[in-house]
């Protein structure tokens, strides 16, 4: 068996013992985990208004203990469940409502004026916040933890391995992983798990990018361990044998005994001389702009939230261009079509096959299928931030500590917005969406560091997957659920067949 066959035996093994315990963790966390403490003092809290304070915005608390937090989390695991969720109480409250989710009061913003309110206001009057659970499982060193001018040196610090002009500069490997990528895993197959292909080929790239690891076996123990995690990190905090928070700790812990081997590794090749240029040289050898030099702890926190990032987020959305384009024949054909513009016209020139900088700014049509889609099946729904200060809002007072979220479906599927938003038509972005309207990436601050690599590397895939290959749905009529991720269930097979532009 090949290592595509090996991979895809424990993929397949790994999901089927964990999707099972999706509903039960999701039950018994509402009935264990969440803290009756939380639900009085909050509950408490939200009647106790100051005198000539403003009201906080309407809405419900939900049941004792649980709040609205059955509803959520049922919502996050549908594919337009979260639309529905603020759409309905939308309807009942106003535009900006509150909630009660996971033991604390959650406020809900009306894009696009809500999102730019929080996007433009992180480190002033609210600040970046995960719930406990998940902060275990990114580390308290990771970037993900850090605030005001401490998170503003770490983000000036890693962004530059992964901006504009460092991500050109990596266009010429990340153009030979796909290229080798379609060579070995979808060459003389005629059906094959597309989830499972754009998840081998983000993977294989951001190892080669952050550590220096082009080959297996080591990447193969990864690849697992990682889905292991990313499967659980959201999950109900149930830290039992059985449970998938349990297997996404386990595979933390596992994860970081490997890259302390990879470190321990790379500085015996700093120290010979012959260490791959890649973010983990970077971080052992150049001090941030303090001078100061990250610990091995903080090493490690981030490659694991750099790989995890890197491969999860783009992984999916590949998958969801690939059943997208499948489902509507008129944008594979226009995609088609630019593609093989780009082909012909290269080898008009005389160039060879490998991708330029230049190739990448003819896809304006491939790069509106992919905005599209994440317009559609956004890769992540959604963060949350603290108010750190009593603050008001549109006529309402949100207190100190509570939680607002942001939620990029919310405009996503506004017909204001973005008209016929149900219908998959990568034309609407011809022009640009009206600002703060079309989140993906998030905004602020805050925004995704990898935006810029998370094109070039979608571009790069499609290219290569139009240029070598037909595909169709092996099961069109399978819905989309979110885990959190958007994904379905067999993982979306496609048959294939080869062609030559």
């Amino acid at each position: 068996m090949g290592a595509g066959g090996a991979w895809s035996e424990m993929w397949n093994g790994l999901s089927s013992s964990l999707d099972g315990f999706s509903a039960a963790t999701i039950i018994i966390s509402i009935i264990i985990v969440i803290p009756t403490i939380l639900w009085i003092f909050s509950s408490l809290s939200a009647k106790a208004r100051p005198e000539g304070r403003r009201p906080t915005p309407p809405g419900s608390t939900g049941l004792p203990l649980a709040g609205e937090t059955i509803q959520f989390a049922l919502a996050m695991t549908r594919k337009d469940g979260l639309i529905k969720f603020i759409s309905e109480r939308r309807k009942k409250h106003g535009p900006v409502f509150k909630s009660h989710l996971l033991g604390s009061p959650v406020v809900f913003l009306d894009p696009p004026a809500g999102n730019k309110f929080l996007f433009h206001n992180e480190g002033k009057l609210v600040e970046n916040a995960w719930p406990a659970s998940v902060s275990a499982l990114l580390g308290e060193t990771s970037l993900t933890k850090k605030q005001g001018e401490e998170y503003k040196l770490a983000r000036r610090y890693i962004a530059g391995f992964f901006d504009q002009k460092a991500t050109m500069a990596y266009l010429a490997r990340v153009d030979e992983v796909a290229s080798k990528h379609f060579a070995t895993h979808w060459k003389g197959h005629e059906e094959l798990s597309s989830l499972l292909m754009a998840t081998i080929y983000t993977f294989d790239i951001i190892c080669d990018l952050l550590l220096g690891l082009p080959d297996e076996p080591e990447l193969q123990e990864l690849r697992v361990c990682m889905k292991q995690y990313s499967f659980g990190i959201l999950k109900a905090p149930i830290n039992f044998p059985g449970f998938a928070y349990y297997d996404a700790r386990k595979a933390r812990e596992r994860l970081l005994e490997m890259y302390e081997v990879i470190i321990t590794r790379r500085r015996q090749e700093l120290a010979e001389g012959n260490a791959h240029p890649d973010l983990l040289t970077n971080l052992l050898t150049v001090p941030d702009e303090a001078g100061r030099f990250y610990s091995d702890e903080e090493i490690k926190d981030n490659l694991l939230l750099f790989m995890f990032a890197g491969f999860e987020t783009s992984s999916v959305a590949l998958t969801m261009v690939i059943t997208f384009v499948s489902k509507n024949p008129q944008v594979y054909e226009l995609l088609l079509k630019e593609q093989k513009e780009i082909v012909e016209s290269k080898r008009m020139r005389g160039e060879s096959d490998m991708l330029r900088v230049e190739d990448l700014s003819a896809m304006k049509y491939t790069w509106r299928v992919i905005q599209e889609t994440l317009r559609v099946q956004p890769s992540v729904n959604g963060a949350f931030r603290d108010a750190i200060i009593d603050l008001e809002y549109n006529g309402y007072t949100i207190p100190k500590g509570w939680k607002i979220m942001w939620t990029n479906q919310h405009s996503h599927y506004d017909p204001a917005f973005f008209p016929n938003p149900d219908c998959f038509d990568p034309s609407r972005f011809e022009s640009p969406p009206i600002p703060f309207t079309y989140v993906p990436f998030g905004g602020g601050p805050r925004i995704c560091p990898g935006y810029d690599f998370a094109k070039m590397e979608m571009l790069v895939f499609v290219h290569h997957l139009v240029k070598n290959y037909q595909w169709s749905l092996t099961h069109p009529d399978e819905p989309i659920i979110r885990n959190p991720t958007p994904r379905t269930a067999r993982g979306t097979p496609v048959r294939i067949t080869k062609i030559e532009l």
